[in-house]
């Protein structure tokens, strides 16, 4: 008897518990599908950055970078890019400062 009182209690009691139980489900599975589609935009720019080194200007703050595809050097173009700041602790004349080490980008839309 205690097995079945478990199986009771998963049970839709009406036509409407089991349609509210359905909607939500569609909702989580929604959410959790559009998370992915976040874009953080920023400008890929030669200007700016030191000894003309590509790099992305996020908030007005222009990050150098040596790790932006062929594909996107291209002054001026909007991107979507996931990225990491880091400071640069070399020592040389075009080095130094916070730089940015690009995971991916792309085109918004894409």
């Amino acid at each position: 008897m205690r097995g079945k009182q478990r199986y009771e209690f998963f049970r839709c009691q009406n036509e409407n518990d089991m349609k509210a139980g359905i909607l939500i489900l569609i909702l989580i599975v929604l959410t959790l599908s559009c998370s992915k589609s976040k874009c953080k935009k920023a400008i890929v720019t030669q200007t700016g950055t030191p000894c003309a080194f590509w790099g992305i200007k996020i908030n007005n703050q222009i990050y150098p970078t040596d790790s932006m595809p062929q594909a996107f050097k291209t002054e001026g173009t909007v991107v979507c890019v996931d990225y990491e700041l880091y400071e640069d602790m070399r020592l040389c004349a075009c080095c130094g400062g916070t730089w940015a080490k690009i995971i991916s980008m792309r085109r918004p839309g894409e």
